[in-house]
């Protein structure tokens, strides 16, 4: 279906007893609409943005998602990205698939950094995970997770977002989720793999033209696919992918399995 389409959503829903979402309108009008014939709706992923569920509640249509399925996925990505960032590896390989050589630039690594978390659900727990390898100390701030157990979770839980970016502030880089509407040290880097409405994109362009920060990995942006113009584009500070993260083989058969349990039960 395609992703703005009301009278398409509708006219598909209306010949299923269940819907298997993905970015599909379900707002007010859409789900009157389907009322009575729909029973289930289920996203194909953890994020219902799609769907207001106060609406859906109204509607009498049961609303649900698969969240985990896809967290060591997304972790993935922001590791990757993060590595990438600092070693500039995509930069080096786009240099030789165009004749620079050597096409090295200096980057960091990532030992004896410190990666801030804004946000301690599945992804942010695989990521930690997946970090053990390397010689880092995670900084967590997460306003709805009550376990803040630092020794359980090989992390140091901050107070508060304010906290966290005081503590980046004399650090060298930042993972997973963040916003720049405080001052970040400019050897830091800001990956984000949430939603991009999370960033305030026009002042990420101008704190990254500005050297507040050093560079930014981004797998989602707040307008997809962006406009030819986005000047996130042709920064070489700034490596962007296509919203990947959760787009694994492995994540997808967990979907598929999680979602068809749903249905059925």
């Amino acid at each position: 279906i395609p992703t703005g389409d009301e009278e398409k959503t509708v006219e598909m829903a209306r010949k299923a007893d269940a819907v298997i979402s993905t970015w599909e309108p379900w707002n007010t009008k859409t789900l009157n609409q389907v009322k009575g014939k729909v029973k289930y709706i289920v996203r194909y992923g953890a994020g219902m943005d799609n769907i207001d569920i106060p609406a859906a509640t109204e509607a009498g249509i049961l609303v649900g998602n698969v969240p985990g399925a896809n967290s060591a996925a997304v972790a993935e990505v922001a590791l990757l990205h993060i590595l990438n960032i600092g070693r500039r590896f995509s930069h080096c390989t786009e240099g030789c698939r165009n004749g620079i050589w050597p096409s090295t630039i200096t980057g960091n690594e990532l030992d004896g950094k410190t990666v801030g978390l804004l946000g301690f659900g599945n992804i942010g727990k695989q990521l930690v995970r997946m970090m053990k390898g390397f010689d880092v100390k995670v900084l967590v701030y997460d306003a709805y997770f009550p376990d803040q157990d630092d020794e359980k979770y090989g992390v140091t839980f901050v107070k508060d977002k304010e906290e966290l970016f005081r503590e980046i502030w004399d650090m060298e880089s930042i993972g997973d989720i963040a916003t720049v509407t405080v001052h970040i040290k400019p050897t830091a880097y800001l990956i984000n793999t949430c939603r991009g409405g999370v960033i305030n994109e026009e002042d990420l362009i101008q704190a990254l033209k500005e050297g507040q920060i050093q560079g930014a990995g981004l797998d989602v942006l707040v307008q997809e696919p962006p406009e030819k113009d986005n000047p996130l584009l042709s920064m070489d500070n700034v490596s962007i992918t296509s919203h990947m993260g959760a787009a694994s083989l492995e994540s997808e058969h967990r979907s598929q399995v999680i979602i068809g349990d749903c249905i059925a039960d």
